[in-house]
C-alpha cells in the first residue's frame, strides 16, 4: 500500500506536463539553468482557445529518487530509487489537438529530461479532464496508475470580429451598412443570424443597409455558425474484448474499415493492454457511410497469428456503447461547429425641436431696421443667410436683417444634433431715385422725369406739411420756405425725397405764367360720376400727351395716352374707387387740370 501511495504521488507531480496523441513531432527541451539533477520540474499547461491554432513545447524533468517527492508529500519516504517511468497513454484529448513526446520511457539513471509538443486547433471549448496512464518502477515494484490532467479550451473571444459597420451613429436617424467579416466564399456549412436591436432580424450572409429612425441605443448582435468540419471519430474506448493471452493481458490494436471493407486506419498496439483502453483516432466520417471497427490481439512471432477480439459496425449516430458478444466499445463521435458571436452598438441621438422664425414683416425699404426676426428658441441660436452663418450675428433670439435673402435659425443640443427652421424670405426694396428739382422764377420743376419708377406718386411739401393738390412735376411757389418733393414707388411703397430752401422772387409771378405753360381747364362730365366720364379739352391737341389721374394722397392711379388732334377722351371711372381725383395733362405749350368725383 505504501508503494502504491508513493507511486500515485509521483504521478500526480509528474504528469501535469503531458498532453495528447502522436502527430506533433519536433519538441525542443528547454529547461531552466541550474536545475538539480534529482528534482521534479513541472511547468503548467497553457490554456488553449477554440478555433485558434495551438503549438506549445513543454519541457519537464522527472526525479531519480523519491526525495523530491517527499519535499511536497511528507507521506512519501525519501531516498528510494525510481528506476523507470513509462508513459502508457493519455485518454480524452480535446478534439483537434494532438501531441508527441520526445520519448515515452525514461531510465532515470541515465535520462530524466523530456518534452512534448501539443499542436492543432481546438474544435470545441470546455474544461477538459484527460486521463494520463503511466507505469513506474520503484525498487522492484511495477505499478500502473492513472492521473487526471486538465486543459482549459476557452471559447473563441470575439466582440466585433464577426462584422463591422459604417454609419453607427446619427442625429434623428442613421442608415447603417454592414460588412460580414466571416464570409462563406460560397462554401456550404455557414449560417448567419443578425439581430439589429430594433425588433428586426436577418438570416442571410450580407444584410442590406438598415435604417434606424428613432432615438435610442441599439445592440446589434451577430452569430455565425461554421459547420464545415463534419463528424469526427475522436477516439474509441475498448471496454471489454472476447480474447485473452495465456500469461499476460492481450496486446491490442484497432482497425477501421470503410464500406468497401478496406482498412484505412490502424493504431499502434498497446502491450498488455489494461481495459478500458482508449485509442485516439481523429478521423473524419462520411455522414452517409457505414464503417466497421475491429480490435485485434497481436500474437505474431512464436505465439501464432493475431486474434480478432471483436468487430462492430458503426456510423455517425453510434455515440453509445456498442456490443457484439463479449466485445464492448464506446465511440466518441463529435460534430464540432464554430460559433462566432459579436455585438456592437448603434446610437441615434435625439434632435432638438425645429425652431420657427416669427417676424413683424418680411418686406421693407432699403436703409431701414423695420424688419425684426425672432427665433422661437430662447437660445443659443445661429442665424443663417442663404444657408451660411451670418458673421457677428450673435446667439440672441432676435435679429435685425439688413439685406435681402433667405433667413433661417439653427439650434443645437448637448449631443451636437441640430435643427434648422424653415426659411423666411426677406426683401429690401430699393428706394426711388432722388427727385431733384430746380427753381425757375419761383416755379419748382422736377429735373428728370425719366428716373421715376414705373408706377409712382408725387407730393410737394412746404415745411413738413403736404400741399393739397400739389402732385405734379412742378409747383408754383408763392411763399418762401423749405420745400420738399417726395416720390413714392407705388409697387413697393418706398419713398425718396429732395428738400431745399426756396426764396420767392417778387419779380416773377408763376401763377399767371411768364413764359411758362399756358393754363387750361379740363371739362369733365358727368361729374360726379359712378360709371364713367368724358374729359373734353376745348380744342384739338397740337401734340400727343398723357392724361394722368392722381388721388388725394398724391398717388398716380392712371396714365392714359392721348393722340395729337384729339378733343376728348373717355375715362373709365369704374376702375377708380370712390373719392376725389385730380387730372393733369401737359399738351405742347399748354397745361390742363381738373377734378373728378367718383361716387358709389
Amino acid at each position: 500500500m505504501r508503494q502504491h501511495l508513493l507511486l500515485f504521488c509521483l504521478l500526480a507531480l509528474t504528469l501535469n506536463t503531458l498532453s495528447a496523441q502522436s502527430g506533433c513531432p519536433g519538441c525542443v527541451i528547454n529547461l531552466p539553468a541550474n536545475l538539480p539533477a534529482d528534482t521534479l520540474y513541472l511547468p503548467p499547461l497553457p490554456d488553449a482557445e477554440k478555433g485558434t491554432p495551438y503549438n506549445k513545447d513543454i519541457s519537464f524533468r522527472v526525479p531519480k529518487t523519491t526525495t523530491p517527492v517527499y519535499a511536497v508529500d511528507s507521506v512519501t519516504p525519501p531516498g528510494l530509487t525510481i528506476s523507470k517511468i513509462e508513459i502508457v497513454g493519455i485518454e480524452d484529448m480535446p478534439p483537434g489537438l494532438s501531441w508527441e513526446a520526445s520519448k515515452t520511457v525514461f531510465e532515470t539513471a541515465v535520462e530524466t529530461d523530456g518534452c512534448i509538443k501539443i499542436c492543432g486547433t481546438p474544435l470545441t471549448s470546455d474544461s477538459f479532464v484527460m486521463t494520463v496512464r503511466l507505469k513506474a518502477t520503484v525498487l522492484i515494484f511495477n505499478q500502473e496508475a492513472s492521473f487526471p490532467l486538465r486543459l482549459y479550451v476557452a471559447p473563441k473571444s470575439s466582440t466585433t470580429t464577426g462584422f463591422s459597420m459604417t454609419g453607427v451613429d446619427g442625429c434623428g436617424s442613421t442608415t447603417v451598412t454592414f460588412q460580414n467579416n466571416v464570409p462563406s466564399n460560397g462554401v456550404a456549412g455557414f449560417t448567419y443570424e443578425w439581430d439589429f436591436g430594433d425588433g428586426t432580424t436577418y438570416t442571410g450572409e450580407n444584410p442590406p443597409p438598415h435604417t434606424y429612425n428613432q432615438p435610442g441605443t441599439y445592440a446589434v448582435k451577430y452569430k455565425a455558425v461554421v459547420d464545415t468540419i463534419g463528424y469526427l471519430l475522436v477516439n474509441a474506448k475498448v471496454l471489454s474484448v472476447s480474447c485473452t493471452d495465456v500469461f499476460n493481458a492481450p496486446d491490442l490494436y484497432l482497425f477501421l474499415r470503410n464500406p468497401g471493407g478496406v482498412n484505412f486506419f490502424q493504431t499502434p498496439e498497446v502491450t498488455n493492454a489494461v481495459l478500458p483502453q482508449t485509442y485516439q483516432i481523429g478521423i473524419k466520417l462520411d455522414p452517409a457511410a457505414n464503417y466497421t471497427l475491429e480490435v485485434w490481439d497481436e500474437d505474431s512471432g512464436l505465439e501464432g497469428a493475431d486474434d480478432l477480439c471483436g468487430a462492430v459496425p458503426f456510423n455517425i449516430l453510434s455515440t453509445d456503447t456498442i456490443t457484439s458478444g463479449q466485445f464492448k466499445v464506446l465511440l466518441n463521435i463529435q460534430h464540432p461547429m464554430e460559433e462566432i458571436i459579436s455585438m456592437d452598438t448603434v446610437v441615434v441621438y435625439p434632435v432638438p425641436a425645429q425652431p420657427a422664425i416669427l417676424s413683424n414683416m418680411l418686406e421693407a425699404c432699403e436703409g431701414t431696421n423695420a424688419i425684426v426676426l425672432q427665433s422661437s428658441n430662447g437660445g443659443p441660436n445661429v442665424w443663417l443667410l442663404d444657408g451660411e452663418p451670418i458673421p457677428g450675428a450673435g446667439a440672441d433670439f432676435l435679429y435685425l436683417p439688413s439685406e435681402s435673402g433667405l433667413y433661417q435659425v439653427q439650434v443645437s443640443n448637448s449631443f451636437g444634433c441640430t435643427a434648422i427652421s424653415a426659411a423666411a424670405g426677406v426683401v429690401f426694396h430699393p428706394l426711388p431715385e432722388e427727385p431733384a428739382y430746380q427753381n425757375d422764377r419761383n416755379n419748382l420743376e422736377l429735373i428728370d422725369t425719366t428716373a421715376l419708377p414705373a408706377s409712382y406718386a408725387l407730393q410737394w411739401y412746404l415745411f413738413s406739411g403736404p400741399i393739397a393738390g400739389a402732385t405734379g412735376f412742378e409747383y408754383c411757389a408763392t411763399t418762401s420756405g423749405t420745400y420738399s418733393l417726395v416720390v413714392t414707388d407705388l409697387e413697393t411703397g418706398c419713398t425718396r425725397s429732395y428738400t431745399t430752401t426756396v426764396t420767392v422772387n417778387p419779380n416773377f409771378d408763376c401763377t399767371v405764367g411768364t413764359g411758362d405753360l399756358a393754363q387750361g381747364t379740363l371739362n369733365i362730365f358727368p361729374n360726379p360720376t359712378s360709371s364713367g366720364a368724358t374729359v373734353q379739352f376745348g380744342e384739338p391737341l397740337s401734340a400727343a400727351a398723357v392724361l394722368r389721374v392722381w388721388d388725394v394722397t398724391g398717388r398716380l392711379q392712371q396714365s392714359i395716352p392721348v393722340g395729337a388732334g384729339a378733343e376728348r377722351i373717355t375715362l373709365e371711372s369704374g376702375l377708380l374707387s370712390p373719392g376725389l381725383y385730380f387730372l393733369e395733362m401737359n399738351a405742347g405749350e399748354k397745361r390742363f387740370t381738373g377734378r373728378l368725383v367718383v361716387l358709389w
